[in-house]
């Protein structure tokens, strides 16, 4: 099994669609009532992957779920906070896709010194509450069917003036990150 972690780009966006899509049609987990088309999803690739950051994991060169940070319920100013989103294909569920991917997206945000994620879950949702607190999030609060949770990050610089984006982490520490992120994909694998 070939696993990888890593950034995404324009060329990911119909297999990420693909995934996204029924979150958006079954269920009450995206934050949108419609699906974007390709070319607006392709938008929002190139808008957040080099600001805030989405990356995947593939299994076998295949798409398994991603995961991004944007600026939703963030209060203007706040530099240091982002909400994250992931989106999980339907089979890939429980194979440790999930926990590979927060792992990566948070070891990103250490090193590019935000201070904390929250994660907004539509209501009812037992299973993404259950990953949140395993993942280190707590309960802040919960309006109109929605809980917020969150989560302190240690940033490696205290002193940073603002976050550093995705792209411009040291090779090395991403690489790392990555890679340990990958075999979070394999070790659930091999526990089942």
């Amino acid at each position: 099994m070939r696993v990888a972690v890593r950034r995404i780009n324009e060329w990911d966006a119909p297999s990420m669609l693909k995934i996204y899509a029924p979150y958006v049609e079954n269920t009450n987990c995206a934050p949108e009532k419609a699906v974007p088309t390709l070319a607006e999803y392709i938008r929002r690739i190139d808008q957040y992957t080099y600001g805030r950051g989405w990356i995947m994991t593939e299994i076998d060169s295949a798409t398994a779920g991603f995961c991004l940070l944007t600026e939703r319920g963030v209060e203007k100013g706040d530099l240091f906070t982002a909400d994250i989103q992931l989106y999980v294909s339907p089979d890939c569920l429980r194979r440790g896709v999930g926990t590979s991917l927060y792992s990566l997206m948070l070891a990103i945000m250490h090193h590019a010194n935000y201070r904390r994620v929250t994660a907004h879950i539509n209501l009812p949702n037992d299973a993404a509450i259950a990953f949140h607190e395993k993942m280190g999030f707590s309960r802040v609060e919960e309006k109109d069917g929605v809980l917020l949770m969150a989560r302190d990050i240690e940033p490696e610089n205290p002193a940073a003036k603002r976050f550093t984006k995705p792209y411009l982490i040291e090779n090395e520490d991403y690489e790392r990150a990555r890679e340990y992120a990958a075999t979070l994909v394999r070790e659930a694998k091999e526990a089942e």
